[in-house]
């Protein structure tokens, strides 16, 4: 499968002073890379929106990961995925971070229909189980960690050292 995970924009009132490595982003891709899938990363802190949809265009990944480490973050996340599932209806979207673990519920509904889940917990340890389920055509609430709008799987798991 193809994975895009997309880390957002600069927070307003930091937007000349903090620019944060997407750390925990780079780990879940490494984590979906070795379990055998495609994956490209954009940063909206460098990159602005138009260049997510132009990305969106040419590579058209299966599935998008935004991170969410922080609760500003929650409104550009809501409007990416509205507008990205009005333009590719079929590309699933789920989010995870920090922040989206404590706020799944809120934020599958702040996404009105658009955000497919909010995977929970480490998401080294949770994409590539959520990636194999979606590859298989089997429902993201079996996974552990997965909220959806229909409600929450198991507890969410840990990175095995």
């Amino acid at each position: 499968m193809r994975l895009l995970g997309v880390f957002p924009g600069v927070l307003h009132y930091s937007k000349f002073f903090l620019r944060l490595e997407p750390i925990g982003l780079e780990l879940v891709a490494e984590a979906a890379r070795q379990a055998g899938h495609a994956v490209q990363l954009i940063d909206l802190q460098v990159e602005d929106h138009r260049a997510y949809f132009r990305m969106l265009e040419s590579w058209r990944p299966d599935v998008i990961a935004f991170s969410c480490n922080y609760l500003p973050h929650v409104p550009e996340i809501a409007d990416l995925a509205k507008a990205t599932k009005t333009r590719f209806p079929d590309m699933f979207i789920c989010v995870g971070g920090h922040s989206a673990s404590f706020t799944a519920s809120a934020i599958i509904e702040h996404g009105a229909g658009a955000i497919d889940c909010v995977l929970k917990g480490e998401g080294e340890a949770g994409m590539p189980l959520l990636l194999a389920a979606i590859e298989g055509r089997r429902d993201p609430i079996t996974v552990a960690g997965a909220v959806t709008a229909e409600g929450e799987g198991p507890p969410p798991g840990f990175v095995h050292c």
